[in-house]
Order: C-alpha cells, then structure tokens, then sequence
C-alpha cells in the first residue's frame, strides 16, 4: 500500500509539472505586479480594467494571471452570503423554486460585488469571465460541485462555480474562490491569502475536489461523477 501510494503522488507530481510546462517560458510574477497596480479598482467599467491589467502583455497566458491575481487579491468570500445561499438553496424544493431564487439573489450579489467588492463562487466566476471576455479571452463559467473538508454534497443541489479559460487554443482550469483565501472556521471572517494552486490547474488534481455539471469541463477521459463519489461515501 505504500508503494501504491508513492506511484500516486509521483504521478500527481509528473502531471503537476507537465501542466507548468505548457508556460515554461512564462514570467508571471510580471502579471502579479502589475494586478497590484490597481487595488480595490471600480468595477463599474470592467472593459478599462481588463485594459489596465492586460495592455503590457501580448502573451495570452500573462493577461489572464493579470486577471485572475487581480480578483484574488481584491475581492473578499463573504460568509454571510454565502450562508444566506446555501440556507435558501437546501429550501427549495422544485428546480423552478431554485431558480427562482438564484435569480432574486443574483441581484445582491451584484450589488455587493459592484460596491464592496464582497461576493461568493458564483461572483469569482462572473468576474473572471467577464475580464477575460474584456481582455479577448475565451472564458466560461463551470457549475458543479466543490467538495471542501466536512461538505455534504448533494447531487440535487449544484454548490459551487469556477471557471475554464482557453489560452493558446487549449482549454485550462482555475478557481478564483479558493485561490483567493478563506474562511476561518472560528471566527467565520475572510482571511485573504492567493494561492494560485488552483490557476491553471491539473485536470487530474483539479477534478479531486470539482464535479461539473457537464462531463466534459473535466477535460481529462474521466469517468467520475458527484454519484460515484457519494455512493464512495455510503
């Protein structure tokens, strides 16, 4: 079994590097600087953003670390609302009561976002796409689930957003949410704190703790689903 084991991380490892290895050539502690040009930047004209933070690079890889530092170092994981979410989501009981709500509270996220640069996954994912498409990116949201320590999920009820972004004509994976900190347990406050494990990662590391919705968001030949990992759990 241990043996077993150390050809798991070992492969883990060689597929880590594989995927650093497509920006080998790339600096991007350039990016990073420049994202800590604009702290706390409006959100109000996200085109001139998007410009500010990808205008000295021609590199496509660049601009989008641009933009992904950028929101991670400037927007805060609200656990208020993310609570007010989840509370809300595990009460409706029909996919129109879910959608209905989503649609209702997408309005205070928009304003939180927009005037307190305070959000939850599913802001981190909009502001992403949205500076990308700004910055000439191709660029969507990924709906799914996250699966954190101690989370139940429940295969009825999506949690989590991230998004997939195509640099170089190949697609990659990122999560601005968790790459941006967290959520002491104690104290339920933001702590900021990038962690760009989760720029650009390794599908195969990736799907560990992400499940999409569309099959084909874990771009690897993957055959595993949120039903195969409950039923894991029994």
């Amino acid at each position: 079994m241990r043996l077993l084991a150390c050809i798991v991380v070992w492969l883990a490892v060689l597929s880590a590097r594989a995927q650093v290895s497509d920006f080998k050539e790339v600096n991007f502690g350039r990016a990073d600087s420049v994202a800590r040009l604009y702290p706390n930047y409006p959100l109000t004209n996200l085109p001139d953003l998007a410009g500010k933070l990808t205008r000295p690079f021609t590199n496509e890889a660049e601009k989008f670390r641009a933009v992904f530092t950028w929101v991670c170092l400037n927007i805060r994981n609200d656990y208020e609302l993310y609570l007010k979410n989840k509370q809300h989501r595990e009460q409706c009981k029909t996919e129109a009561e879910l959608k209905a709500w989503y649609k209702e509270f997408s309005k205070t996220l928009y304003y939180e976002l927009l005037n307190n640069h305070k959000t939850i996954c599913t802001g981190y994912a909009y502001l992403i796409r949205e500076l990308a498409l700004a910055s000439g990116l191709e660029c969507v949201i990924v709906d799914g689930y996250g699966r954190t320590p101690g989370a139940k999920l429940n295969k009825n009820l999506p949690n989590h957003n991230w998004n997939a972004v195509k640099l170089n004509g190949k697609w990659y994976l990122c999560d601005a949410t968790w790459a941006s900190g967290k959520i002491d347990s104690e104290s339920k406050q933001f702590v900021s704190r990038f962690n760009d494990q989760y720029f650009l990662t390794d599908p195969q590391i990736f799907e560990k703790n992400h499940f999409p919705l569309d099959k084909k968001w874990h771009l690897t030949l993957t055959n595993l689903t949120v039903d195969k990992v409950l039923r894991s759990k029994r």
